[in-house]
């Protein structure tokens, strides 16, 4: 490849990391706004999803898409082998389905739309952070580490969120214990978003995953 080629390249590169960064950042944003229009500032007293009900459901809908694509338009900046951005596509498509679909109020799931959206919440809450994962293999030690110990703790995590819809595990009430590891959850699939974004420019294909993180 020629010097204009190699421009071109690292000018395309260096695009889809902006706008991955860019929807990673406007994910935190809407994040806040969301719960400043629910007026239930973290920890929260509701589910996330409840978010998605009323005149300002949209922006729950922008909030998980964008936030969704922020890996995916990482990878393309920074691509890697592997299963990465499969998982990511359909940790993409769930969090399409869970925004686009809304839920019931309360915690009980019972009307057809409603178990659609746990379908898609629970697909892009697996799907997402695996594909993360797969892409920080190539990434410095530390980023690696890192990204380990958040999925590890969403999966901590996402075992008290199952819990708790049976048991009130925190003493605040069952609903409210459901929401606020929900709510934990999120945040913690938010950070893997972030380590995505701030390690995507470092990460390459070259390095051999093994040998930049055993």
């Amino acid at each position: 490849m020629d010097g204009r080629g190699q421009r071109a390249l690292r000018a395309r590169t260096s695009r889809w990391l902006i706008a991955g960064r860019c929807c990673a950042a406007i994910g935190w944003l809407l994040w806040v706004a969301m719960q400043a229009i629910a007026k239930d500032p973290f920890p929260p007293e509701i589910s996330i999803s409840q978010y998605g009900l009323g005149g300002a459901g949209w922006v729950f809908t922008v909030w998980a898409v964008a936030l969704a694509a922020a890996p995916i338009l990482l990878l393309l900046g920074a691509p890697v082998p592997g299963p990465a951005l499969p998982m990511l596509v359909v940790g993409f498509a769930g969090a399409v389905v869970m925004g686009v679909v809304r839920t019931d109020e309360g915690v009980g799931l019972l009307t057809w739309y409603a178990r659609v959206h746990m379908m898609g919440a629970v697909t892009s809450l697996v799907f997402l952070p695996l594909g993360i994962l797969f892409a920080l293999r190539f990434a410095d030690r530390r980023t690696w580490w890192i990204g380990v110990g958040l999925v590890v703790a969403a999966g901590i995590v996402g075992v008290l969120v199952l819990v708790s819809t049976g048991v009130d595990t925190v003493g605040i009430g069952r609903a409210r214990s459901w929401a606020l590891w929900q709510g934990i959850l999120v945040v913690i699939d938010m950070l893997l978003v972030t380590l995505h974004a701030v390690a995507a420019g470092r990460i390459t294909p070259r390095m051999n995953a093994v040998g930049a993180n055993g």
